[in-house]
């Protein structure tokens, strides 16, 4: 039986039309790269608090929610990864920076935390980049 292209690339179009705009949908909290995922110093300068932490958990509570399933050795924790060096320790290390010391701090997901870091990285990442 032989299909005609005809009847099938308007149901393969409308196929791709909507995968494209299930990719294409924006969020807080993606990866690094989009801008919704980045606070940048400006927004982080304008908040009445001053430790990195509390200004993440005022503009960005996404980020400090560990999505990562529990495994034998334990709940993953989110990486804090500070220009460009990993942190000991959970993102409570936050609460010792000052935000008016922050350049950029981003989020990165599982995924993208996992290709660039290593396998560990299975809650995501927090980056930090500094004033140096």
């Amino acid at each position: 039986m032989r299909t005609s292209y005809r009847r099938t690339f308007p149901a393969v179009l409308a196929l791709c039309a909507a995968l494209g705009a299930c990719a294409s949908g924006g969020g807080g909290g993606g990866s690094a790269r989009s801008s919704s995922g980045t606070l940048r110093g400006e927004e982080l300068q304008t908040e009445a608090v001053t430790d990195l932490f509390s200004v993440i958990q005022r503009r960005r509570p996404q980020w400090l929610t560990n999505r990562a399933p529990a495994t034998a050795r334990g709940r993953q924790e989110i990486a804090v990864i500070i220009d460009g060096i990993r942190q000991q320790g959970t993102v409570e290390i936050l609460r010792s920076m000052r935000a008016t010391d922050v350049e950029s701090v981003s989020y990165m997901n599982a995924r993208d935390a996992t290709t660039r870091y290593g396998t560990d990285m299975t809650a995501g990442a927090i980056l930090v980049s500094t004033k140096r």
